[in-house]
């Protein structure tokens, strides 16, 4: 049985989330023994993957993972000045973090590592000698360049230009990484459960009177109370919050935190009040819905999705200042679609593309 490490940043949960989709498709292939490392996400991953043969071939290691994006407090824009020591630090800390982690891909007798998107194990595997490729629609490298002097990215360029292979998924704006192949992916996300779209509908609109509103910031983002935002005035809709969001409104409806399967939730809405996190506005391209979402000029990978979404789905960009005051409702949100979920094939395709080039991958060497 051939060994995957499959390496997953923690930085919020849409990595995880993405590569959730990969490993179930993997897995229905098998067999395949994958070892997933990660950080904060690791209890997600867990979760979220039992039934699929855990613990049987799938291993989950804690390790560092990704530095992400440091935000000013109560806010959604990167905080610059902060930002610039804890790369510092992370930068220091690389050289013992790759030699760590190649012990562990030589130790795991690992056939493939796989990086979303930490340049860490890419550099770890070329030194164990283990084939690499990264999933991503962004590198840390071209995230940063507007946050650091291009002189101090060169060790992410140096780490991310030793992968074999790339998987550029839509909205990469990537020079080439890859030393053999890299291919093109669009979008994708977890496959929704119907029937669990349908309970979630009925318990959130009974009546189908309100305009069931997605609005989840991320889990890394704590922007403070929400309270003073307009939207919660307008009781003809009904507000679903990730768990981490403060806000107290009688028309918002929490998810669970030891609810996983978020892509329920997204299937349910009528439309998603989002930043432009590539896994929200796949789920929001995959299952037919508007997207309102949040511009923000210093991030790169959010810029990127934008343009790989005009003119092929509905969407609206705001300021947040301007989300503070913005009313929720039909007239004034994108044109609402309907409710059929359109994109299932395209979702299929795209997953199916990803994982056959992982096998061919692992069939060729």
């Amino acid at each position: 049985m051939q060994t995957i490490g499959y390496y997953i940043s923690d930085y919020g949960y849409g990595h995880a989330a993405r590569s959730i989709a990969i490993i179930r498709a993997l897995l229905l292939r098998g067999p395949y023994r994958i070892v997933i490392c990660s950080g904060k996400t690791l209890g997600f991953l867990k979760e979220s993957l039992q039934g699929m043969g855990w613990p049987g071939n799938l291993y989950f290691r804690e390790c560092s993972s990704d530095l992400g994006y440091i935000l000013k407090p109560h806010s959604v824009e990167p905080d610059s000045d902060v930002f610039q020591q804890e790369y510092a630090d992370y930068i220091s800390s690389m050289s013992m973090e790759i030699q760590r982690e190649a012990d562990v891909i030589s130790t795991e007798k690992m056939d493939l590592v796989i990086s979303d998107v930490s340049p860490i194990p890419i550099a770890s595997a070329e030194l164990a000698r283990v084939r690499s490729v990264i999933i991503s629609n962004f590198t840390w490298y071209t995230a940063y360049r507007q946050l650091i002097d291009a002189n101090n990215l060169a060790p992410l360029s140096a780490a991310y230009s030793k992968t074999d292979f790339y998987i550029y998924l839509a909205g990469s704006e990537e020079p080439r990484w890859e030393k053999r192949i890299g291919i093109k992916a669009g979008f994708f996300c977890r496959t929704p459960n119907m029937e669990e779209v349908g309970r979630l509908r009925n318990v959130l609109n009974p009546d189908q009177k309100k305009l069931i509103v997605y609005f989840p910031l991320g889990m890394s983002i704590q922007a403070g109370s929400l309270d003073s935002f307009r939207m919660w005035q307008n009781d003809s809709c009904l507000f679903v919050v990730s768990a981490n969001m403060t806000t107290s409104h009688r028309n918002a409806h929490k998810i669970p935190e030891n609810y996983t399967e978020s892509q329920n939730y997204v299937a349910a809405s009528d439309v998603i009040i989002t930043k432009p996190g590539w896994g929200t506005v796949s789920e929001g391209i995959i299952f037919n819905k508007p997207l309102i979402l949040l511009n923000r000029g210093l991030m790169n990978e959010d810029q990127n999705t934008i343009s790989a979404i005009k003119g092929r789905h509905i969407f609206r960009l705001v300021k947040w200042d301007e989300l503070k005051e913005l009313p929720i409702q039909t007239e004034t949100t994108p044109k609402v679609l309907n409710t059929r979920i359109h994109g299932i094939t395209e979702n299929d395709r795209n997953l199916n593309k990803i994982v056959n080039f992982i096998q061919s991958i692992l069939q060729a060497f």
